[in-house]
Order: structure tokens, then C-alpha cells, then sequence
């Protein structure tokens, strides 16, 4: 960088340093959420920060180029439990947000600081003004090591973010808020996380609290974040919401994931790699406590929306289950250890809709699945709703000592082209683990598959069930299996053949296994065949 634009930056840091000083007022949640309410009862004003020409040009590898110094983040030199790091706005991250820090109940402003960059073979044109804004941030404690701040948690895009427990990599999205998700012929719109306070921490603490304006052309609204990482990376959110006009579908606690491809895909893209997905899996956990599991699949070109009425759901999660190495063979996307996460009703989801939207995908760098909870009633203009979910990003759920869905496979008995076979894996547990006590595999001998078919004029030719578990315990190396010290999943394959008519489209199935009084045994597997 010449000496010119050498001091044209550290002109902008002290100009920008100066502003950081300006007056503190006075914070609280509540606070905040008056402020929202008051921004739905007026017309919607577009956030007014704009970039600079210099700034929206830079291509992907200029931006890349800029790179914050982590030693400069805030809270960084305290040494505290968390340090944030700010992004660079450019390339496509063209918005920017307001951060404040609050402190002892009030909030200062944190303007924009050139210093905290670097910006690498980045020649700034003399009378260049800075960014008037951040494009997000994101979070860092001690996760894994206690030599390192690994980051957790980032914000960035509209209302997007992003966290992840003890040793894991990202994975899947989520949002504050969607407004009108894969419908068929309608503008999706998204709303803006447009003002961040964030709340020193004390020194000792475990937890991170963060407060959200979220602004829209339909909503204005008010999130607070309360954020303990570790094993488990735990969200509780609160969300205020007031609707400025009618919206055809309003998601809470919506999720962006990726599903390319996985065992029942037919015919696989042409790629060295078994499987590549982010999740491949909802599960359900209804007001009763029932489980029901529902794979995902790649659509073949169309667009997939299912909708599962729920009444006081305990909790329902987007899974990435497959977690053996071997079904992916990606030793640098690491798909076999992206999060699950798991959103657990508190408040505000007495009845409702989850939505699961399933689109094509050329590829695994877009986003083509959408989960989303649609609230009954629908929420009235004016009226003002408070929700309130936590969020667990998770490896997986722990064992809930019933036998899992695990794989779902489909396709056609030898030479019978015109017919369907569904075999579905079912696990317990789903994963190896240490033995206590003497644990043994169940007796199987009066277990059954019951399965149902929603077009009564589909056949069901034949429904068996197999245990497996012996050929996965063989397939391990070294004789992993027949550890003394190791508890191997117990595996039985649900079988069943169907004779649809020729001109049937789609079929709803659903499998569980069921002992001899009747009881189910099992997650229930749900599922959409399409032709």
C-alpha cells in the first residue's frame, strides 16, 4: 500500500475512533421493543447507509483480500470469555448494520474502524470515505482449545446467521424471520436484522446476550439472544413481532439447509462422493411425545412442500444423521460432522404449520432447503406477537431409546420395473457407544414393520423385516465391533413392496416398527414418493 493511502486510512481510523466516543444512552430489551413497534406503526423506511463506489465494486478476491485482525476484536484485549470480530462490507455483502456495545445498561455506538483491518494489496483512492457501517460480525470463545478463540456464532446477510457446537464445522442456516418461502409465484421477502447490541460480558461468564432490530417492507421486530456454546451451542431467542401489512406466509424459527444428494437418489450426479447434503432429515417430536422422521430427497426438478399441522410440539429438529465418513468421503467439506439443531418451543407455538420445502439444486453450493413454523392464527397487522423458542446446534439428539430411522433406500424388484421397494434402517442406538452393564440387541421375533399407504388403490405386495446388525458389526475395521468395551446399534431393515398404478404421481408413506400388543418401538418414518 503507497504511503498516500497509508495515511489516508489512518486519518479515517482517527476520524472514525473520534465518533466511537459519542454520548451513551440509555438500553434494555424492552426499550427496544417499543422501538419496533413504533417503526410497524409507520411506513417502512429502507435503511439509509450506503456504500461507497470504491467499496460495492471490489470483486471476490479484493474483499477477500481485507481481512480483520482478530487481536483488535472487541473485548479482545480484556482476555474475557468472548471476543467479536467485525466483517468488511463489499463484493456481495453490500448491507450494512448498526453495531452498539452496551455497557452497565447503556449503549454506545461502534462506528466504523478502518484500523481494525487489513487490507492487504488494497489501494484505497485518496478522498474515499469508509464504509458508514459493518456487514455483520461474528463471535469467538474458547470452544475447543483453551489456547485459541475458535469463532461460534456469526451474523451476516439479512437476517441470517449461523452457530456451531464443540468441534464441528458450519453447516446450515438460520434466520429471524421468513416472509413468504418458496410459494409458487410469489416475492420472497427478507427482513433485515438492521441494529446489533451487543452486552459485555462479565468476566467469568458463560453466556452472550445480544438485542436485534429486525426491519422489513412487511415487519418490524425486536430479537434478544441469549448464547451459551459448548458441546451444545444453546439459543434462547424472544422475538417480538408486528406486522406493518398482510403477508401470505410468516416462518418462525425458519432454517436454510443443503440436500444434493444422498443413498436413494436415482440417478446420483456424476461425483466421486457417495453423498453430499448439510441435513438429510426432519425429525418431529409431537405434543404426545411420538416421534415421526421424515428423509430428505432431491426433488428432480420441482419443487417439494409438505405441511405438518402440529398442536404443542415439543420440539422438531433438522438433522444431519449419517455420520459415518465412509457415506461421503470429504475429508474437506467434512459433511459427516456439519450440526443438527433442534428448536424447542417455550412460548407463542401452541398450534401451527412446519413447513419443509425441498427445491432443485444444480449443485451443493446453493441453499435448496427451507424449514419453517407458520403460527395459527395467522399474526393480525398492528398486532404485536411474542415468541419465544431456544435453539440447540447439536451433533445429535440424544437417544431416545427407541429404534431410529437411519438410511431409506428405494427403488425396484429384480425385473418387476413397474413396482416399488422401500427398504428403511432402523437403529438402536443410532450410534456405537461404551457398554454399561450388560447391554443386549432385542428380540426381534414379534417386532413388525406397519405400513401405510395414503391411495387406496396402491397395493402392498409384501412387507418383511431383516436384522442386520451382524454384517454392520463386520463391516468395521480390526474388529471394532466386537469390543468389549463397545455397545453396537442394534440395525433391522423394514421392507416393503408397493404395485402403484401407472399413472399415479406421488404416494405418503409412513413405516414404524411395532412389538406384538401394538406399541410402536420405533420413530415413524414419514415420507413423500414422487414419480
Amino acid at each position: 500500500m503507497s504511503n498516500h493511502s497509508t495515511t489516508f486510512l489512518t486519518a479515517l481510523a482517527l476520524l472514525a475512533s473520534s465518533a466511537n466516543s459519542s454520548r451513551a444512552e440509555e438500553f434494555s430489551f424492552d426499550a427496544l421493543c417499543a422501538k419496533a413497534r413504533k417503526m410497524a406503526a409507520a411506513p417502512y423506511a429502507a435503511p439509509k447507509l450506503e456504500l461507497a463506489d470504491f467499496w460495492k465494486n471490489l470483486n471476490y478476491d479484493q474483499h477477500r483480500d481485507i481481512r480483520f485482525q482478530m487481536e483488535s476484536g472487541l473485548w479482545a484485549k480484556e482476555k474475557g470469555p468472548f471476543s467479536i470480530d467485525f466483517f468488511h462490507p463489499g463484493w456481495t455483502a453490500k448491507k450494512m448494520v448498526t453495531l452498539h456495545e452496551v455497557t452497565g445498561g447503556k449503549s454506545n455506538p461502534l462506528k466504523f474502524d478502518l484500523s481494525l483491518f487489513n487490507y492487504g494489496k488494497q489501494k484505497v483512492p485518496a478522498g474515499t470515505p469508509p464504509p458508514p457501517g459493518y456487514a455483520g460480525w461474528r463471535a469467538r470463545t474458547h470452544l475447543n482449545t483453551a489456547d485459541y478463540m475458535d469463532e461460534f456464532l456469526v451474523f451476516m446477510g439479512a437476517s441470517y446467521f449461523r452457530a456451531i457446537p464443540k468441534d464441528a464445522p458450519y453447516g446450515l442456516s438460520a434466520r429471524g424471520l421468513s416472509i413468504n418461502s418458496g410459494l409458487p409465484g410469489v416475492g420472497e421477502e427478507f427482513p433485515d436484522f438492521t441494529e446489533f447490541y451487543l452486552e459485555k460480558p462479565e468476566k467469568d461468564s458463560k453466556t452472550l446476550k445480544v438485542s436485534a432490530l429486525l426491519s422489513g417492507e412487511s415487519v418490524a421486530g425486536a430479537y434478544q439472544f441469549t448464547i451459551t456454546p459448548g458441546p451444545e451451542t444453546v439459543m434462547d431467542v424472544v422475538a417480538e413481532i408486528t406486522l406493518h401489512r398482510p403477508v401470505q406466509q410468516l416462518g418462525l424459527a425458519p432454517f436454510s439447509s443443503m440436500f444434493w444428494f444422498g443413498e436413494s437418489t436415482h440417478p446420483k450426479p456424476y461425483d466421486f462422493r457417495p453423498e453430499v447434503h448439510d441435513s438429510d432429515g426432519l425429525l418431529m417430536e409431537l405434543g404426545s411425545g411420538n416421534l415421526h422422521y421424515r428423509p430428505l430427497e432431491t426433488t428432480k426438478g420441482e419443487f417439494r412442500h409438505c405441511v405438518f399441522t402440529m398442536e404443542k410440539p415439543r420440539s422438531w429438529s433438522l438433522l444431519q444423521r449419517d455420520r459415518s465418513f465412509h457415506s461421503y468421503q470429504d475429508p474437506e467439506a467434512l459433511y459427516h460432522n456439519r450440526p443438527s439443531v433442534r428448536v424447542e418451543p417455550v412460548e407463542g407455538f401452541d398450534l401451527g404449520k412446519l413447513h419443509l420445502i425441498e427445491m432443485p439444486t444444480r449443485d451443493e453450493t446453493d441453499d435448496n432447503v427451507i424449514l419453517l413454523w407458520e403460527p395459527q392464527p395467522a399474526l393480525e397487522v398492528g398486532k404485536t406477537a411474542r415468541f419465544h423458542y431456544r435453539l440447540r446446534w447439536m451433533r445429535d439428539p440424544a437417544p431416545s431409546g427407541i429404534f431410529t430411522v437411519r438410511a431409506t433406500r428405494e427403488g425396484t424388484p429384480v425385473q418387476k420395473p413397474d413396482e416399488v421397494l422401500m427398504a428403511i434402517d432402523f437403529a438402536k442406538p443410532l450410534q456405537p457407544e461404551l457398554k454399561v452393564g450388560d447391554p443386549k440387541w432385542d428380540d426381534i421375533s414379534k417386532l413388525k414393520p406397519v405400513v401405510t399407504v395414503n391411495q387406496k388403490a396402491v397395493k402392498i405386495l409384501h412387507v418383511g423385516l431383516s436384522d442386520i446388525s451382524m454384517p454392520n458389526v463386520d463391516d468395521l475395521p480390526a474388529k471394532l465391533g466386537r469390543s468389549p468395551q463397545l455397545h453396537m446399534p442394534q440395525v433391522l431393515r423394514a421392507f416393503f413392496v408397493l404395485a402403484p398404478p401407472a399413472d399415479l404421481a406421488d404416494m405418503d408413506l409412513t413405516c414404524e416398527l411395532q412389538d406384538e400388543t401394538g406399541k410402536a418401538i420405533s420413530e415413524r418414518w414419514v415420507y413423500l414418493w414422487k414419480k
